[in-house]
């Protein structure tokens, strides 16, 4: 049996702390798309991890914004394998469209989000 790399997103990779958020927010590099936005900041020497953000003014309701995390992070989750091991922090900020995009237009925005940030490597051929 070939064993296959997980595709959780561990605890260990997830950002949690308003402090942790907060420096990124105050350090990082911020890219915009069509449906979200991604703060990134490159921290060498640290475990990559990430954060998901669905405030009530931008998203809406609690029910749109737990829709809107959970989308993001089943997109993420997908891609984590991809995001190198160490040196990334990284928060997506959902917007309205998260809600409403197409499954498809929202994987693609968030993988050329990682891209521009640096924090996701080509597929292997």
């Amino acid at each position: 049996m070939i064993a296959t790399a997980s595709e959780r997103l561990l605890p260990a990779n997830r950002l949690t702390r308003g402090r942790d958020h907060a420096r990124v927010r105050g350090e990082g590099m911020t890219y915009r798309g069509r449906t979200c936005l991604l703060m990134a900041l490159a921290a060498a020497g640290e475990t990559s991890r990430v954060g998901f953000i669905a405030s009530k003014r931008g998203v809406g309701g609690a029910v749109q914004r737990n829709r809107a995390r959970r989308r993001l992070r089943e997109i993420v989750r997908r891609r984590w394998a991809r995001v190198p091991p160490q040196g990334y922090l990284l928060v997506f900020i959902a917007s309205r469209r998260t809600l409403d995009a197409p499954h498809q237009m929202l994987a693609t925005d968030v993988e050329t989000l990682l891209a521009h940030a640096g924090a996701l490597a080509p597929l292997p051929d």
